[in-house]
């Protein structure tokens, strides 16, 4: 297997064309389908997938398809492509003439052992040329030696005769509304015309592009299909990674998506549980009553507990009044055809009306409190310098922790004023 493209990005996603598809069939028929069971859905099919591959900007572009599905990594693979498919026509037109067959002496005629076209004897002056072409057209995914090996000879007079019967038909080609001058018996001559004048109306380059999940792995380079495969084995080992792209789109088209047990699901409404049974005319109530008394009950098993005696089958108005529950969300209808009734959870209350804004009384905004910073006590050292240098009348007026040290300096005579006045 071929190693993956280096630098590419590959996403695969749901197709819109799908979604909408998936849509209409879940609102025709009012279930409700797991997303897992969705994603798992889209991926069992490739026609419902779309490849977004992205390209680092240091690598080189890739050659996209302007008028069909395709990326190349390198310009050659982009032509081969060309000259193999429908494309081809669109641009050249081809003709058969007869021309005589080549003549000499030949004993051997090589023969592809895969598509079993005549190359011509080894030692025919365009054998190289025809195998090259040949392998350009039809084999370009498979290594040049590899398709030599697969090339056998033949001996004998009836294989060169019917290689000499391919020769009597030569095929020319010439761009759609050339004249007869223009001409071209050489394949090779309309590879360079077209590389020379109408590669850009066919190819172009780019970084991001959209393909369809079913594309053709021949309108891919073989590096670029590698990438694919393995973004493709991820994506199926985890279809989860799918769930999310999924939930946008099919919201985006009106659908509901809604959690029951922790599990994700999609269907034509959320679950809206009946506040009572009373204000239902007579049939959607006896739905309801029945799919009450009994929690887990099937779609098959309803019809014969409901219907009146004598009815074997749900009429018109019958099918409609379920239809109905299910399109409202009152009654889920699953996959597997079980019928659930939603009920509003243990505890929950109804939340009073809001009071109009004019009744609302206006809250008194609480002055904001200023906080002041306390103010820090100075150092010991420092406390004790400023008693010594103050006056008697400042001694006295001490308080708390300062008249402590204030008693303690005189008692060792080490106040200034005191000391002088003495």
């Amino acid at each position: 297997m071929p190693d993956p493209l280096a630098g590419l990005k590959v996403a695969i996603k749901p197709s819109q064309e799908g979604v909408h598809l998936l849509v209409k069939e879940i609102q025709h028929r009012a279930r409700v389908y797991s997303m897992f069971d969705v994603a798992q859905l889209f991926l069992g099919s490739r026609e419902r997938c779309v490849l977004e591959l992205e390209l680092d900007g240091g690598k080189p572009a890739l050659f996209c398809g302007r008028r069909d599905a395709s990326a190349f990594v390198t310009k050659d693979e982009a032509v081969a492509h060309f000259m193999a498919s429908p494309l081809f026509a669109m641009a050249y037109e081809t003709q058969e003439v007869e021309c005589d067959p080549p003549s000499g002496n030949f004993q051997v005629v090589a023969r592809c052992g895969m598509s079993g076209e005549w190359l011509g004897p080894p030692n025919f002056h365009s054998y190289q040329a025809n195998l090259r072409r040949l392998h350009r057209e039809k084999f370009a995914n498979l290594p040049f030696d590899r398709f030599v090996s697969k090339v056998r000879t033949e001996r004998g007079e009836e294989a060169v005769n019917a290689w000499l019967d391919t020769m009597r038909k030569q095929v020319r080609w010439r761009a759609v509304g050339g004249d007869d001058e223009s001409w071209m018996t050489d394949r090779g001559m309309v590879e360079r015309d077209f590389v020379q004048n109408r590669f850009g109306e066919y190819f172009e380059e780019c970084r991001v592009l959209n393909l369809p999940g079913n594309i053709d792995p021949a309108a891919l380079s073989e590096s670029v299909m590698a990438s694919i495969r393995i973004a493709g084995g991820h994506v199926r080992r985890h279809p989860a990674m799918l769930i999310p792209p999924l939930c946008r789109m099919l919201e985006a088209e009106h659908l509901a998506i809604f959690k029951r047990q922790g599990k994700l699901f999609c269907g034509p409404a959320r679950p809206h549980p009946l506040d009572g049974f009373d204000e239902l005319s007579d049939r959607p109530a006896a739905i309801v009553r029945w799919l009450d008394a009994n929690p887990e009950a099937k779609l098959e098993g309803l019809w014969p507990a409901v219907l009146p005696e004598g009815e074997a089958e749900p009429s018109k108005e019958w099918l409609l009044d379920l239809f109905w529950l299910l399109s409202q969300g009152h009654v889920l209808l699953f996959e597997d055809g079980s019928l659930v009734l939603p009920k509003k959870k243990a505890g929950a209350v109804t939340a009073p009306a809001a009071e109009p804004r004019s009744k609302k009384k206006k809250k008194k905004r609480k002055p904001k409190t200023v906080r002041v910073r306390a103010a820090k006590h100075p150092s010991p050292a420092k406390t004790i310098r400023l008693i010594t240098r103050m006056t008697p009348g400042e001694v006295k007026k001490l308080r708390g922790p300062e008249r402590i040290w204030g008693r303690r300096l005189l008692r060792r005579n080490r106040i200034t004023s005191l000391a002088e006045d003495a």
